[in-house]
């Protein structure tokens, strides 16, 4: 290599780890810009709850004329746009499938399911939270075992992220009327044999991240969390300040988020309980499901005495360890304390079951406002008022947070031929209980993916590039595990990341789902098309169209998501900018992240068989092996462009209705340097195809880069070089504007609610701060056309 991957020397004994760059930057200035925002919230309610820059809580004035006009000139562009869209897809160039090569066939016969099943009952017999002993023997076992199969340069590498044990967990509604007052249960109850040992030893349900300390107040119900949420519980006259926060989990809103929110509205304690209407039985008959519509053990569903732990840090500003926010949490590191810390909680929070959360909201029935249906979950018996409750609750969280190791297991198998290209593989091995899909059934498929390699390295083959396999621990404390090992690596990442393939919780069902870089798209479709799927006697790509053309608009091709979920793709993708991808098989899964995640709940509802994890391990080799092997990086700055072209449109449509709403402030030729940049990229990405196609046709033959003549290497390696770095272009080096941690500019969290396109763009609207959709524009239009330049022929 160029510069060779080194490991972070494990320094369980006491040694120090080795200091990087990142790790002498000043913690102190990393957050500057956001500081102001973070104020305690005031107790006055007639004070703004939120600056008006970040979100105005009353809309502007405007005429309609001026509304009129700059809608019309909206869609006049859009139409305009649309046409050149077109001609694109028109004039794309296509490019022949490559045939399986003799080391890709032989993958699809390597994987056994029977010894999946045995790696998985390693994994998910016990409960293995993150930074403890069962977590760190199975990343011995990890280790020990990807070495015994073949990946023989194996290490645990140690980081010392901020961790939180639960010590005490306590919620009662303790006034009022006394058929109203109640104590919530803090433990999942035992509902199958086989859980029972295991879960005499597993912790209360927490939050990790959350405010240490209590809050006695009043309950509000404030549905899912989100700013219009509260919002429109302030409008009719609700009090907030001093109320402990009842709030539904999901609705692309993560839970840390939420807790922020209520806090900035006065609130002094949260409650995150999950509605049956999102993961219980509540309308979950037939198609698409495929199992009855019963809580678990009966269905795959959440029963109500089901509590979902969760990591509660305001995961908007940043991922990772919230007291090393943009440099590794190594032993010896400078750290913030935890009062100097964005990301954390100011106020106290639990989990509750809906079972306790339906107590809660008849101690609110007939009081306070109702939303509209919106606001109505699948609770029976209750209309979901917001309350407040008239007595008081109490809700107790002891927890303790203190620095401590967790183990990253890392193989590498060096390239041949370019090593200076590395693919990743990577997926998270903590849990919060047993974790059978998540995270052991990722876990599972990879022990088998590195059999998978062993055997192929004893027969003598070599990858072409470096291909890294990466067990992350700490990946429920905000990925932790998988952000600190970017950040040490971050130097060499940014010179030789090529992708990163992400699996987290990798079967729960039948159904292929994944999420990607456009440029990715053409490789998933290729590999799928090789795949047999295990159930329909088809290839996974025809059973993927299959069932995404059953269950949305018809398509010629099955969907590929936007990368925009919460997993550990996220540090590579969303603060590196290296191209990746996020999969799994997806089912009627609604135990996440609880006791009833377990090796009963799979192999009675999952993949009983062990068949879809098998299928997995094939696909997740195959696009490793095509990626480190295939002379050109099967890597399309073209489909790129495509997509982008159907953001700009979506943002355009979503601007439009804020328009509408009143709820941005017009301004003239609206997203016209976008739409340039687009347009610019898609011009220079159409040439840059028709070479790869010319560039193809002359090494079409060769199925190995190691094959290739050394005449055609060099130009190949320039080739591979700008296809490999045009995600990084994509990044804004200053940040998303007060969120500098993240610095892709196409997919990202928005910062109020969850992922989306053109993160900072969207704040700006959502702010209703015209100058800063403005500036917003200007700097994603800048980073494409900067990967535009990057692959001028």
């Amino acid at each position: 290599m160029r510069q060779g991957y080194t490991t972070l020397p494990n320094d369980d004994n006491g040694g120090g780890g080795t200091s990087s760059s990142s790790a002498n930057s000043s913690p102190q200035t990393i957050f500057d810009r956001v500081r102001k925002m973070w104020d305690k919230p005031s107790n006055n309610e007639s004070a703004p709850l939120l600056d008006r820059k970040h979100m105005r809580l009353e809309p502007p004035k405007r005429t309609t004329t001026k509304v009129t006009l700059t809608a019309v000139l909206l869609v006049f562009t859009m139409l305009l746009f649309g046409a050149g869209i077109a001609v694109w897809i028109e004039t794309e160039p296509v490019f022949e499938t490559r045939p399986l090569s003799e080391t890709e066939r032989l993958v699809l016969n390597l994987p056994s399911n029977d010894s999946i099943h045995d790696h998985f009952h390693v994994y998910a017999s016990k409960v293995h939270l993150a930074g403890s002993d069962t977590d760190r023997q199975q990343a011995e076992w990890t280790r020990d075992k990807w070495i015994e199969m073949g990946v023989f340069n194996t290490t645990i590498e140690t980081y010392y992220p901020l961790l939180t044990q639960p010590k005490e967990q306590r919620f009662a509604l303790v006034t009022g009327p006394e058929d109203l007052r109640f104590e919530a249960t803090m433990h999942e109850k035992v509902l199958v044999g086989e859980d029972d040992d295991e879960t005499k030893t597993h912790p209360a349900a927490f939050h990790a991240y959350s405010k240490n300390g209590s809050a006695l107040g009043p309950v509000v119900y404030a549905n899912y969390g989100g700013l219009k949420d509260f919002q429109l519980l302030l409008d009719r006259g609700i009090a907030l300040a001093g109320t402990i926060a009842l709030m539904r989990a999901g609705n692309g809103i993560p839970d840390g988020t939420k807790i922020r929110v209520a806090e900035k509205f006065g609130c002094i304690g949260a409650l995150i309980y999950p509605d049956p209407i999102d993961d219980g039985p509540f309308n979950k008959h037939g198609f698409p499901h495929t199992h009855p519509a019963e809580p678990y053990p009966n269905g795959p569903w959440r029963p109500s005495s089901s509590i979902r732990s969760g990591s509660v840090e305001f995961s908007s500003l940043a991922s990772g360890d919230p007291l090393t926010p943009g440099w590794a949490a190594i032993r010896n590191t400078t750290r913030l304390d935890m009062d100097e810390s964005q990301v954390l909680p100011n106020i106290p929070s639990l989990p509750l079951s809906y079972h306790d959360a339906l107590s809660l909201l008849k101690a609110m029935q007939g009081r306070g406002t109702l939303g509209d249906i919106s606001w109505k979950g699948g609770l029976p018996d209750v209309s979901y008022y917001s309350g407040p409750t008239e007595g008081n609750a109490q809700l107790v969280n002891i927890v303790d947070n203190k620095v401590a190791p967790v183990w990253n297991v890392i193989g590498v198998m060096h390239g041949s031929q370019e090593p200076d290209h590395a693919v990743i593989l990577g997926n998270r091995r903590d849990a919060w209980g047993y974790g059978a899909v998540d995270s052991s059934s990722g876990s599972a498929v990879m022990v088998e993916v590195a059999k998978v390699f062993g055997t192929l390295l004893n027969k003598g083959w070599r990858p072409a590039r470096t291909i890294i396999l990466a067990s992350w621990d700490a990946s429920e404390y905000s990925m932790a595990g998988s952000n600190e090992w970017m950040e040490y690596h971050k130097e060499w990442l940014d010179q030789h990341a090529a992708v990163y393939i992400n699996v987290g919780a990798a079967v729960s069902g039948p159904h292929f789902a994944v999420q990607a870089s456009p440029s990715l798209k053409r490789l998933i479709y290729d590999i799928t098309r090789f795949v047999p799927d295990p159930q329909s006697g088809t290839t996974v790509y025809e059973a993927w169209a299959e069932f995404i053309n059953r269950t949305s608009a018809p398509s010629t091709e099955p969907t590929i998501g936007n990368i925009v979920s919460k997993s550990d793709f996220v540090p590579f993708l969303h603060h590196a900018g290296i191209a990746s991808i996020n999969m799994g098989f997806m089912g009627d899964f609604g135990v996440q992240h609880s006791i009833y995640d377990s090796i009963h709940w799979m192999e009675t509802f999952g993949d009983p068989d062990y068949r879809y994890h098998m299928t997995l391990v094939k696909i997740w080799a195959l696009l490793a092996i095509r990626l480190s092997d295939s002379p050109i990086l099967p890597l399309h700055p073209g489909d790129y462009a495509a997509a982008l072209s159907i953001h700009w449109k979506h943002l355009s449509e979503y601007y439009t209705t804020a328009l509408a709403l009143n709820h941005v402030d017009s301004y003239a030729r609206p997203f016209r340097l976008l739409y340039k940049s687009i347009h610019k990229l898609t011009k220079l990405s159409g040439r840059l195809e028709e070479g790869l196609g010319l560039l193809e046709s002359e090494v079409h033959d060769y199925q190995h880069l190691a094959d290739v003549p050394s005449s055609l290497k060099e130009r190949l390696d320039k080739v591979n070089d700008r296809l490999a770095l045009f995600e990084r272009y994509l990044l804004d080096p200053e940040g998303i504007h007060e969120r500098p941690w993240y610095k892709h500019v196409i997919y990202g969290p928005r910062m109020w609610s969850g992922h989306t396109i053109f993160p900072g763009i969207m704040d700006a609207i959502d702010a209703q701060d015209r100058v800063m959709v403005a500036f917003a524009e200007q700097r994603v239009a800048m980073s494409i056309r900067n990967a535009a330049k990057s692959i001028k022929m």
